[in-house]
């Protein structure tokens, strides 16, 4: 009898041993699962990011923002040129979508298509846009209806000599601040004064040859505060910083360019632009 008694209380034991370490393998399975389910997400959101990193070092612009308490400042350095992508574009597509498809254990599908006709386009804040135009030498900032600029400081390099400069005509009860400070063969010159930026307001320069840079701040296809850079019969290297109002807190900030990524891993399915 007290043999018996012994078997059942072993068995009792040992299956209550079982029993605690199921449990405890199952909770230890638990924690993986949670610990490791988000990280097709993580390594998505990185390589997306690479993606962004690598399509802004062949086509550009160098980018800058920077959230203050009461202001959102911008800052871009580009060039107005003749230059189309395209060939660059077309080969760092095939890669996307073979090797690092490959590499990732992913599906990847890029359109750059509006990016292959010589036109840049970047959504800036989900509010904003810069284009950058490389057949027609013209870049635009702006906004639907007003960009709200408090403040413009451009600056513009051009190898060539100056025959003739078109000032911009301030205004004192202007409400933009302008400095634009332009350096050439002659000099460095700078000229500051506010403007209405409900107004066009022009800003030229010519030079030997015929080719010319001319700066536009204010009404642009019906939206005020804007600004436009457009190198004629010359290129230009141009660098501007808007001071803006403070990012609206639905906003996101970064930027996105007018080209579209699709991206499959496993669960995780992302469609959207290409951007950071």
């Amino acid at each position: 009898m007290r043999g018996f008694v012994i078997t059942i209380l072993s068995v009792s034991l040992i299956m209550i041993l079982v029993m605690l370490a199921m449990s405890f393998r199952n909770a230890q399975l638990s924690t993986e699962r949670a610990l490791m389910e988000p990280l097709p997400m993580i390594y998505a959101a990185f390589l997306l990011d690479d993606i962004a990193y690598e399509l802004n070092s062949i086509i550009g612009p160098d980018l800058y923002l920077d959230e203050r308490n009461d202001s959102m400042i911008i800052t871009i350095k580009d060039k107005l040129e003749s230059y189309n992508y395209s060939p660059e574009l077309l080969a760092y597509e095939p890669l996307l979508t073979g090797e690092i498809a490959d590499r990732t254990a992913s599906e990847i599908s890029a359109n750059f298509s509006n990016l292959t006709d010589g036109e840049i386009t970047l959504f800036i804040n989900d509010d904003y846009s810069y284009t950058n135009n490389h057949i027609t030498n013209e870049s635009i900032f702006t906004r639907d209806g007003s960009t709200g600029v408090a403040a413009y400081e451009i600056n513009f390099t051009i190898t060539a000599v100056r025959t003739n400069v078109t000032h911009m005509a301030f205004d004192d009860n202007g409400s933009v601040n302008v400095t634009i400070i332009y350096t050439d063969l002659n000099s460095t010159e700078t000229e500051q004064g506010k403007i209405l930026p409900d107004r066009v307001n022009t800003f030229k320069v010519d030079y030997v040859g015929g080719g010319s840079m001319t700066v536009i701040i204010g009404l642009k296809s019906g939206n005020s505060g804007s600004l436009s850079m457009k190198s004629t019969g010359i290129g230009a290297e141009i660098a501007w910083t808007a001071t803006l109002p403070r990012l609206n807190a639905t906003k996101r900030l970064g930027y996105e360019y007018d080209a579209t990524i699709d991206y499959t891993q496993g669960p995780v399915r992302i469609s959207k632009r290409i951007g950071k």
